[in-house]
């Protein structure tokens, strides 16, 4: 389950390759091994820095580690000045802007990618997909969530990726992955298969990590954690190696005991790619993702209800309220069984994959409206796994941040103020003429209560969507700035309690004066 890698990316080399350390960085970089590339270009690049090949190279390998992908915008800078340079490189210099939080300057760059039309057709389709998660981002930001990252240390942490941290909800141990090096089989793009470490609580403190016993990590196989019950009995492994691709087994636990994994029945795995799951507290129900065909799109997220028999029924879509034609992974419960947590490339992802919640309506007889989990817990990279304690005070994630081991580590995460409820409203503003530019059309927002004016928001130049977010209250919206086009102003409330709505879409058609 590859999940750091950009997509769509092209490897481009110039020239001949003459001397051994050119070799060696560009052996590197064909098979993937992007941290070493970087280690054997950087000098070649310190000597020409001008050098088209280095700069494109170099580029693509900080895109495609753990490493900040933003130091890949002076290179592509340097790319983008030359007239004849491929196309794709105006698309990654989007990439490197978005992972920079640079999102006005990455939508620019996006939108010179797509006037080119030139480029590969999976950049061209992704492009405008990035460009919406940049608008997103831009209000997302705005209502930052108030929590304090707590990075769990070196008995959890290492130089190596560790993450899809899973606890119970009393917090009394973590189970996740690492690809720190056992002594397993190096890959050929220089990391290692991932395997399963545990980590019990003492004294109120998490013990150094020990891998799971053999018969739980195999020596030349993939295993991964993708799920755990509220009280952490029953976890689930994701499997793969040469004579199975994306299978998911059951492990009982119990205290430090954890009994040999069991494959789920054919209801759950297929001859398709299942990648997580997770059991309600009382094991009556089973949550997982697939690829699955049938679906909406992509990755879609099931659920298994437990029969009588003791084997898990058909699995059922949980429907577009939730899945889109993108990809949604790792579905979690709160503690309380009536969230689902989830991670999704669709809704209103700041990029790639975002964490999202949404809610079981018991009287309406399904999951609520989705609702972004936010600012610092979302960011530009791909946000995954998430778990809440029985208090909902910590939560745990994996991430890249300054400070850390290296690669992606395990956080705690402090939410240090209640989580921000606040309505997304999107949408599009057209006129009769659909091929009508619109040069200098604004949108205001002014709160009714304090007569203030609470923002402005400039549509997409070329897309004509807008998008912001605004908490409970009364506000005014106008829009104007077209002299041919008559204003407009309408009323707007945003509702709490049970009339609360995570999205409202509202496209708006001008008329001619």
């Amino acid at each position: 389950m590859k999940r750091i890698l950009i997509s769509s990316l092209i490897f481009l080399v110039f020239g001949n390759i003459s001397s051994q350390d050119k070799k060696a960085a560009i052996k590197f970089f064909e098979t993937g091994n992007f941290e070493d590339a970087i280690d054997e270009y950087l000098p070649l690049y310190e000597e020409d820095k001008e050098n088209l090949e280095y700069n494109y190279n170099l580029a693509v390998s900080y895109l495609n580690t753990n490493i900040d992908k933003s130091l890949a915008i002076s290179h592509l800078e340097t790319l983008t000045k030359d007239p004849k340079i491929d196309a794709n490189a105006w698309y990654l210099l989007g990439r490197a802007y978005h992972f920079g939080y640079q999102f006005d300057a990455a939508i620019d760059a996006y939108e010179k990618f797509r006037e080119t039309n030139n480029g590969s057709e999976a950049n061209k389709i992704d492009a405008v997909k990035q460009i919406e998660y940049c608008e997103n981002a831009k209000e997302l930001m705005k209502f930052g969530v108030k929590v304090k990252f707590e990075n769990l240390g070196k008995n959890i942490n290492s130089p190596y990726a560790d993450y899809f941290p899973f606890i119970p909800t009393n917090e009394s141990f973590l189970l996740f992955n690492s690809k720190r090096d056992l002594s397993s089989i190096e890959q050929s793009d220089g990391s290692y298969l991932p395997n399963i470490f545990m980590s019990h609580v003492k004294s109120g403190e998490y013990q150094k990590a020990q891998p799971l016993p053999v018969s739980i990590n195999t020596p030349d196989g993939r295993e991964e954690v993708v799920g755990l019950n509220a009280n952490g009995t029953r976890a689930i492994f994701y499997y793969e190696d040469f004579k199975q691709y994306g299978d998911l087994y059951e492990c009982k636990i119990d205290g430090a005991a954890l009994k040999d994994p069991i494959k789920l029945e054919k209801s759950v795995n297929s001859k398709y790619v299942e990648i997580a799951a997770c059991i309600n507290r009382n094991g009556s129900k089973l949550y997982f993702a697939s690829d699955r065909p049938g679906g909406y799109g992509g990755i879609d997220l099931y659920s298994c209800q437990l029969l009588p028999n003791g084997k898990w029924s058909l699995p059922t879509n949980l429907g577009p309220n939730i899945n889109t034609k993108f990809d949604e992974d790792f579905p979690n419960l709160s503690p309380d069984g009536k969230s689902l947590y989830f991670s999704s490339k669709g809704h209103t992802s700041m990029g790639g994959f975002d964490i999202f919640k949404t809610t079981w309506n018991p009287i309406k007889n399904k999951y609520s409206s989705v609702q972004n989990l936010g600012y610092p817990l979302n960011t530009p990279e791909d946000n995954m796994n998430f778990r809440v304690s029985e208090s909902g005070k910590h939560g745990y994630i994996s991430a890249v941040r300054k400070g850390g081991y290296g690669d992606l580590d395990i956080y705690r995460v402090d939410f240090l103020d209640i989580e921000p409820r606040y309505t997304v409203i999107s949408g599009t503003i057209s006129s009769d003429d659909d091929s009508e530019k619109f040069l200098d059309l604004f949108v205001q927002v002014t709160d009714l209560e304090t007569e203030e004016v609470y923002g402005d928001y400039i549509p997409n130049d070329k897309s004509h969507r807008y998008i912001m977010i605004l908490p409970k209250g009364r506000y005014d919206i106008y829009i104007g700035g077209e002299d041919a086009y008559e204003e407009i102003y309408d009323e707007i409330e945003i509702l709490d309690k049970s009339s609360f709505k995570s999205f409202i879409t509202k496209d708006i058609k001008l008329k001619k004066k």
